[in-house]
């Protein structure tokens, strides 16, 4: 793995992917939904058809009939004028809607053509198939799916996120929801990866495996995920405006403006988060978990680096963010995944990851956390649920492994001195004992723990079959149930990864459950008991970034197995080898 890290960055950015199905437009937007301008009074037809092109992507039906409306092209069959269409939208949409202005007849062609067929064929060309998203247990039908609207958000977002410049960003947070529904969109509609290969995958072989694979999302998603804009609209809008009382200030105090109208409606559905165990704020869940598909970039010498990963930290280990109404994981009461603290705990642990890659004095063996790092969004792109029918080669009475538990994974662990840790979340204990200083997580360095082995196998809980007799991890928060794809039961070993079964280092027992949350489409949540010398000690709560099978692995929280008063918690990270 070493000679891979050598040429291999823990975070390679994406590049630009647009070139060849984007072209650049030489028109001058000026539709208010585009450039956020108002109208001209003198509007000519060049802001006309921009308008309608942005608005509706539609012109006039006044528009200028022009006299080649009899033309050779228009005699030809529907068929073929449909696939010329297409293939000349697929290379500029933009200009699309300018043919259109050209002839009535086109413009039937163009906006009228059945089941929206042009805007299918060019939406096909460019991007990945909605119809075979793997991320939906039921996949979705061509009536349910609008195109049209599809192509044009996504040609909006491309120009807001990638084009504009400086000035412009804080117009793109006047369609900070458009845009994020988008990325999901885009993002939910990924192909699975397959598992045979996948399975089988050789640490050499991952560069040509992600490069040869056909699905379209995954560059043009990096590039807009890694964009200064984007970058922009997250270090600002990620805490939604009058989020703690008037009087109240977190520390560190994150960007965020006020100045420009986001939408808050939505803000009393929207979980709370402790902040210094005591300010709570209201995050934009949608932006957190955009922000969890890439790694996170941080730059030390950088003061609002430095403030928006003190406040990640301060996040992860405020213990009231983690308590039995969420069974001390990443999770709300509804059973659905917090994306705000996912993405905390895997910005926290990523961070950590980077600097400790860098370090010439840390073991080699630390290099596995490269490979889950990088090639933009893929490592999040996982098996789905497109193809969840049980294997042939898997008896009735035998436990199929759908989420790829069985085998090695690495991980690690990141915690506070329990001073440290007091002073955020215990501040009355700390002034008793005359300590007064306050802590301030942006300029402080966790503990990171030794890298981690989990080997896993998988159990039948019941009675007569089980390897242990240690009842298994339950859960009182609602889940997804499918017969198809059950609760899977495992049991293992943890030791350091550089040592050698089963004698050379002291093993810890760990027993475990996966099983699928309560959000639609659901996600993969992880529960793990970590057991030294006969006693539970440890307790893992954690969410797969991608679902079964993906290579970014899981993030989550380790608490005190017993929650003892008092007992600290903080982030892990673990993926498969």
């Amino acid at each position: 793995m070493a000679h891979i890290a050598a040429r291999t960055p823990p975070y390679t950015p994406p590049p630009f992917p647009l070139s060849q199905c984007h072209r650049s437009t030489h028109y001058h937007l000026r539709s208010p939904e585009d450039s956020g301008e108002s109208e001209p009074e003198d509007k000519n037809e060049t802001d006309s058809l921009n308008k309608d092109m942005m608005g509706s992507m539609e012109i006039d039906g006044d528009a200028y009939v022009h006299p080649q409306a009899q033309s050779a092209f228009l005699s030809l069959c529907p068929e073929l004028i449909q696939r010329i269409l297409s293939s000349f939208g697929g290379r500029n949409v933009v200009c699309l809607a300018s043919l259109a202005a050209t002839c009535r007849k086109l413009r039937a062609h163009i906006y009228k053509c059945p089941n929206q067929a042009i805007w299918r064929d060019i939406y096909l060309e460019i991007y990945d198939d909605p119809r075979k998203a793997s991320a939906f247990i039921k996949s979705r039908t061509t009536a349910e799916i609008d195109w049209r609207k599809r192509l044009q958000d996504r040609e909006f977002i491309i120009r807001a996120l990638g084009e504009w410049h400086a000035n412009r960003w804080e117009l793109a947070a006047q369609h900070l929801d458009r845009i994020c529904d988008t990325l999901l969109d885009m993002y939910m509609d990924l192909p699975a990866t397959p598992t045979e290969l996948i399975s089988h995958l050789e640490a050499d072989d991952f560069h040509r495996f992600y490069s040869s694979k056909p699905a379209l999302n995954p560059s043009v998603l990096s590039y807009l995920l890694s964009s200064p804009c984007f970058s922009h609209l997250y270090n600002h809008y990620r805490i939604l405006p009058s989020s703690p009382p008037p009087t109240q200030r977190l520390r560190p105090r994150p960007n965020s403006s006020s100045n420009v109208n986001v939408s808050t409606s939505t803000n009393s559905t929207l979980p709370l988060h402790s902040v210094s165990g005591q300010i709570q704020v209201c995050t934009h869940p949608k932006l957190a978990r955009l922000h969890t598909l890439l790694p996170p970039k941080y730059d030390e010498n950088n003061e609002q680096d430095r403030e928006w990963r003190g406040f990640m930290r301060e996040l992860v280990y405020s213990q009231k963010n983690f308590t039995e109404s969420n069974e001390w994981g990443p999770f709300t009461p509804d059973g659905k995944v917090d994306w705000v603290l996912v993405d905390a705990l895997g910005s926290v642990m990523m961070s950590n990851a980077q600097e400790i890659v860098h370090n010439p004095e840390i073991s080699d063996h630390w290099h596995g956390s490269i490979m889950p790092q990088s090639f933009g969004v893929e490592p999040t792109r996982g098996w789905g649920f497109s193809h969840i029918e049980r294997p042939l080669g898997v008896a009735d009475g035998d436990i199929w492994d759908w989420a790829g538990v069985q085998g090695s994974w690495y991980g690690s662990y990141a915690f506070l001195d329990y001073a440290d840790w007091l002073s955020l979340n215990e501040p009355r204990l700390v002034l008793n004992r005359g300590r007064v200083a306050q802590l301030d997580l942006s300029h402080y360095h966790e503990a990171i723990g030794d890298l981690m082995r989990l080997d896993l196998t998988l159990d039948d809980p019941s009675p007569t079959s089980s390897f242990t007799t240690l009842s298994p991890p339950t859960t009182n928060l609602p889940t997804t149930y499918d017969s198809r794809l059950p609760p899977i039961h495992f049991v293992g070993t943890s030791l350091q990864s550089d040592s050698v079964p089963p004698d050379a280092a002291p093993l810890s027992s760990v027993r475990g459950v996966v099983q699928l949350t309560a959000d639609d489409p659901p996600e993969v949540r992880w529960t793990l008991v970590i057991r030294y010398a006969g006693e539970d000690r440890w307790r893992l709560e954690g969410v797969q970034i991608g679902g079964r099978g993906s290579k970014r692995g899981f993030f989550g929280t380790w608490t005190d197995a017993s929650k003892e008063e008092h007992s600290p918690n903080g982030p892990v990270w673990y993926w498969q080898s």
